[in-house]
């Protein structure tokens, strides 16, 4: 962990552009004033004064944002070829030390919130509870503990089984009465990670999500779930889970089988959508090799599916929120939201929007848009300066100058490279 992590000072800083991460058009020759851990004044850089106390910088040709966010992501869990393999070899603590190591490279890349979206035992609040007392360096963490799944279900080494409504509705309780996750996440179908499982078939009845929706929202926290196939996306909507992770409409063939009636219900009900493009394609942008070849079933969604899926949900008025599930095989924590962002413009999506989606839509999904999201005067010092424009050219949010992470400055990473592949290497 770097020194500069354990001090917080007073800074104004003009920049060239400032994107407060509303979605409006930047506002050109800008100014932020920092004092602590908050957002004082932001706007333009006539309108904001420097106190004597406060250290000045100035980075003309860099855009201000507030820092990006990833609401999935599975910080304890170790990214190799075979993760569950890797995780059932290693002790609590020392997946704890390789969440603390990926937390830090996760800050350092500019993403000062993440979610945890599933982690074996009490793991992840570990992570959360280090870095929230200033012994570890990461992002603003949110966890959910252990999965809730049925009994032999996806995840269920990571100790989180429930069966039936009452069950359930136990389990969801027992996570945030007794062990404090700030949300639950339930498996609405099989998983690729799980043998024994079935990313096509329903795991839960409606009426089990909806125990876990309804106890989730009576204790004031929301649920998110995972899912694959149509049927178990259709179910998590309609029980009233409030965003689906993955979402990927995976049809009886392992095919891409997209539902209009299923994206239109979620769109009705305001069920939000975590497409996870890079978890899905990475392997095969880095390697020029379709994902289908490490797969047992011929008919898998290769990367063109997964980005028309993103699409094609977007074109359906569902609310995409940014995740990428790092941690899973193939993935690099600190590159693949970059990746997961890219490829959101890759799919057709302005890049303008993306970044609202990753920041202040972000924030709104988690529950905390009245703490971070946005570059407001009172909200935390969650701040990423990048050189370039990232609204217009979207890889700009590799090029990394400076971080504060509620205040305190976090040397960046060198600079990433742009993708082995362009942006246009799939039409959609």
């Amino acid at each position: 962990m770097g020194i500069e992590s354990l001090h917080r000072e007073a800074f104004r800083i003009t920049v060239g552009r400032l994107l407060d991460g509303s979605g409006e058009p930047p506002i050109e020759d800008a100014a932020l004033l920092i004092l602590d851990d908050r957002i004082v004044a932001a706007g333009p850089a006539h309108a904001v004064a420097r106190p004597e106390d406060a250290r000045s910088l100035d980075l003309p040709d860099s855009t201000a944002l507030p820092g990006l966010m990833d609401v999935h992501v599975h910080v304890a869990l170790p990214p190799t070829v075979d993760p569950i393999g890797s995780m059932a070899e290693e002790t609590d603590d020392d997946l704890v030390v390789r969440g603390v190591a990926h937390s830090e490279r996760m800050v350092r890349a500019g993403i000062t919130t993440a979610y945890d979206c599933g982690a074996r035992g009490t793991t992840a609040y570990r992570i959360r509870d280090a870095i929230g007392r200033d012994l570890a360096l990461g992002p603003r963490l949110l966890v959910s503990g252990r999965p809730v799944t049925q009994t032999n279900g996806h995840c269920h080494f990571m100790g989180g089984e429930a069966d039936g409504v009452d069950g359930v509705r136990a389990a969801v309780r027992r996570l945030l009465e007794d062990e404090g996750a700030d949300g639950i996440k339930i498996m609405a179908t099989g998983g690729g990670l799980t043998p024994g499982t079935d990313s096509r078939h329903a795991s839960y009845s409606i009426e089990e999500l909806a125990a876990a929706a309804d106890e989730a929202h009576r204790l004031g926290k929301r649920v998110t779930s995972h899912a694959h196939g149509v049927p178990g996306i259709d179910n998590a909507s309609k029980a009233g889970i409030d965003s689906i992770q993955h979402c990927t409409m995976l049809g009886e063939q392992w095919q891409w089988a997209f539902s209009e009636d299923v994206a239109r219900g979620m769109a009705e009900r305001g069920t939000r959508a975590i497409p996870t493009i890079s978890a899905g394609t990475r392997y095969e942008v880095e390697t020029g090799k379709e994902i289908t070849q490490l797969q047992p079933n011929p008919g898998r969604m290769n990367r063109a599916d997964w980005w028309a899926n993103a699409r094609a949900l977007y074109d359906a008025g569902v609310t995409l929120v940014p995740g990428t599930d790092v941690g899973i095989n193939f993935t690099d924590f600190g590159e693949d939201l970059f990746f997961e962002l890219e490829a959101w413009v890759g799919a057709g999506l302005d890049p303008a929007h993306v970044i609202h989606c990753a920041t202040a839509r972000a924030a709104w999904h988690l529950g905390i848009e009245g703490e971070t999201g946005m570059l407001r005067p009172g909200l935390q010092a969650d701040v990423l300066i990048v050189d370039g424009a990232p609204d217009h050219d979207i890889t700009d949010l590799r090029r990394t100058r400076f971080i504060l992470r509620g205040g305190r400055r976090v040397q960046p990473t060198p600079p990433r490279p742009k993708p082995v592949r362009g942006l246009d290497a799939v039409p959609v």
